[in-house]
């Protein structure tokens, strides 16, 4: 592998010279600049950029901290958080921790180390904030970690409203809610909570259970679902968590011969690409994780910047109608 001095030795300038170049410190001539490139061409050298972290005091990578890449949501937040950490010159470092803690600290101590611009969380791990330790820019997703770290969420409050309230208005008598892990302190949890008040206020007979963190990894819901049809009779209307849980209620309540949507309707959250390929489409609060994702982004480069930015923001949710009701 070549190395600096071999650019240096090649082009007969100094090991100095060529940092010069490469750092964007000192005059370095146009000539010489074409001189180091064409060197560093042949030699197929490939700057160390971590190296480069430490001398300038500034680096280019950005660290994005996930429970899981598996995922269907996670997938999309990772593929977005690199498109925009890409389009402002910036490369990912992408950690995924199946809500570890110990990795998680490992993490921070490790992006820490390497002297990240900055981190973006999406981690459900509790009490995390007592084990960071980073000189670097945090921000968090879809979760209020601490009120020393900035958060990004949607407004899952008014997401449970308008799920309760379109399930009613389309005739629903009696309906459920398959939830993350409530014990959990998660922003998610008030999607809970809006859902609630709405059939309290109406009248609406209503039963709530819960997934776990193993379903959230594995991404299997099955045994969830089914326990809910079978000790709660006469639901007629599911507001899910998140659009996985909904396609695998709309796969059990095929396999009992349940109808979709005359029988049962069904609502979930996030918007994901699932929700159009499934048959039948479905319906969905959509949270506007583009727009959440490109400000996660842009708010660690401003604060890299010493730019302010909120210590809160919350992006707003729309109900997409689908087949499921």
């Amino acid at each position: 592998m070549s190395t600096l001095k071999d650019v240096a030795e090649k082009c007969g300038i100094t090991v100095t010279t060529v940092s010069r170049m490469l750092n964007g410190r000192g005059y370095v001539s146009e000539k010489t600049k074409k001189k180091i490139r064409q060197a560093m061409k042949e030699l197929n050298y490939r700057p160390n950029e971590f190296a480069r972290a430490f001398s300038l005091k500034k680096s280019s990578f950005i660290g994005l901290i996930v429970p899981s890449a598996s995922n269907l949501y996670f997938c999309k937040v990772i593929d977005l958080i690199e498109h925009y950490v890409s389009h402002h010159g910036y490369k990912l470092l992408l950690c995924t921790s199946n809500l570890e803690v110990k990795k998680e600290i490992e993490y921070f101590d490790m992006l820490s180390a390497n002297k990240v611009a900055g981190v973006i969380i999406a981690s459900h791990t509790q009490d995390i904030d007592k084990n960071i330790s980073i000189d670097a820019p945090i921000i968090s997703i879809d979760r209020v970690i601490s009120q020393l770290i900035p958060s990004i969420c949607s407004d899952n409050y008014q997401g449970g409203v308008l799920a309760a309230e379109h399930l009613i208005a389309k005739g629903c008598k009696k309906l459920a809610h398959i939830s993350g892990s409530t014990f959990l302190n998660m922003d998610a949890n008030k999607r809970y909570y809006g859902f609630k008040e709405v059939c309290e206020k109406r009248g609406i007979p209503h039963v709530v259970t819960d997934a776990g963190e193993e379903q959230f990894l594995s991404m299997r819901y099955e045994s969830v679902i089914n326990a809910l049809l079978n000790e709660h009779t006469g639901i007629d209307g599911i507001f899910t968590s998140n659009d996985i849980i909904a396609a695998q209620v709309i796969t059990i309540c095929s396999k009992r011969g349940i109808k979709i949507p005359e029988q049962m309707k069904i609502v979930g959250y996030d918007d994901i690409d699932l929700c159009t390929i499934y048959n039948p489409s479905i319906t969905t609060i959509r949270q506007s994780l583009n727009d959440i994702c490109e400000y996660a982004v842009e708010s660690i480069i401003h604060k890299a910047e010493n730019k302010a930015i909120p210590s809160r923001v919350t992006f707003p949710v729309t109900l997409i109608e689908r087949e499921t009701t």
